[in-house]
């Protein structure tokens, strides 16, 4: 019979070599990514300076990137560093000089003014990571400017306006006649 202190040992031994295994198995990647080898890629493009827009508009920006290596380009992540853009992508491996293409959708509610936008594109290339830049002058509307809860009411109702339709106006909601109701709005 083996003793308490040999088994202990065994164990540990088996659970040190079951660590170092899944260690270096994770290490290598795991599903199709684990096997695409490193590429290149071209921005069209990388820096761009938009018309000024009005407040409220949305401005569309479609990049196009070229795979310039001899494997499949993978785009893993498209990052813009603001969170007033939305980042939509070729989420397919793309051949060797084909082309793949980000679209990014910039909603300038939000801002007035100058405003600079980098994204940042993480891919299976040497580089690892590409940035691209894109900046528009954002400008008020001339007779008033509204703010963001009178921008934000102005979509709402383009939407339909289904909760004032639902419970009313706010000011038309009635009020709270239980005491422990007023505790969940404080």
């Amino acid at each position: 019979m083996k003793s308490p202190i040999k088994k202990l040992a065994q164990t540990c031994k088996a659970i040190t070599c079951f660590m170092v295994f899944i260690a270096i198995g994770g290490c290598q990647g795991s599903g199709e990514n684990a096997f695409l080898e490193l590429t290149t890629m071209e921005i069209e493009d990388p820096v761009r300076h938009y018309y000024p827009i009005l407040q409220g508009l949305e401005q569309n920006i479609v990049i196009k990137v070229t795979n310039t290596g001899e494997h499949p380009l993978k785009l893993f992540k498209v990052l813009p560093s603001c969170g007033c853009t939305i980042a939509e992508f070729t989420t397919h491996a793309i051949a060797p000089g084909n082309d793949g293409f980000i679209e990014l959708k910039y909603n300038s509610t939000k801002n007035i003014g100058e405003v600079g936008v980098y994204t940042t594109i993480v891919a299976n290339t040497k580089e690892h990571s590409h940035t691209t830049y894109f900046d528009i002058h954002v400008v008020p509307d001339a007779l008033y400017t509204k703010d963001y809860e009178e921008l934000y009411h102005i979509e709402q109702e383009k939407k339909g306006g289904l909760q004032e339709m639902v419970e009313g106006e706010t000011n038309e909601r009635g009020y709270i006649v239980d005491s422990t109701e007023v505790r969940k709005y404080m």
